[in-house]
C-alpha cells in the first residue's frame, strides 16, 4: 500500500511544481480580484500541502525520525484546505463534463476555439486529479494519526 501512496505523492508533487510554476507567472493578475486572491491562495495551500506532506513520507514514513509537530500542523491545515480546493474542482467540473458544449460554445463567444474531445480530457484529467488528491489527504491524515508517536 505504500508504494501506492508514493506513486499518488509523486503524481501531487508533480502537479505541484507545475502549479507553482504557472502561480510565478501570474503574480500579479492575483491581485487584480478578490477571486483571483482566493484561487492563488488555494493553489499556494496545494502547493504547501504537497510539500509538508512530502517531509513527512521522507522523515517519518522512510527515515521513521522524530520530527516537531509543527508539520504535522502545517500538513494539517493546509490538508484540509487543499480538500476544500479539490472539492471545487469536483463539483465544478462534473457540471462541465455533462454539458461540454455550451463550454465551448462560452468559449467561441469569447474567441478561443478548443476542440471538445481536448477539452473533455481536460475535464476529466481534473476530476481525476482532484479525486486522486483528496485520497491522498485522507491517506495522509490517517498516516499522520497512526505516526503520532515521531511528532514531539
Amino acid at each position: 500500500m505504500i508504494i501506492i501512496y508514493r506513486l499518488l505523492s509523486f503524481l501531487i508533487n508533480f502537479i505541484a511544481i507545475m502549479l507553482a510554476i504557472s502561480l510565478l507567472f501570474s503574480i500579479p493578475m492575483l491581485f487584480s480580484s478578490p477571486i483571483t486572491m482566493l484561487s492563488g491562495f488555494m493553489m499556494i495551500a496545494v502547493i504547501l500541502y504537497s510539500w509538508f506532506s512530502f517531509e513527512f513520507r521522507q522523515r517519518v514514513l522512510q527515515q521513521h525520525k522524530t520530527v516537531r509537530h509543527s508539520l504535522r500542523d502545517w500538513v494539517k491545515v493546509n490538508g484540509i484546505v487543499t480538500l476544500i480546493f479539490s472539492f471545487m474542482i469536483f463539483i465544478g467540473v462534473l457540471p462541465l463534463l455533462q454539458h461540454p458544449q455550451s463550454f465551448a460554445d462560452a468559449l467561441k463567444g469569447m474567441g478561443f476555439d478548443m476542440p471538445l474531445k481536448s477539452m473533455t480530457s481536460f475535464f476529466y484529467g481534473m476530476l481525476i486529479y482532484a479525486i486522486i488528491l483528496a485520497i491522498h489527504i485522507l491517506w495522509t491524515f490517517a498516516l499522520i494519526k497512526k505516526n503520532e508517536e515521531f511528532f514531539q
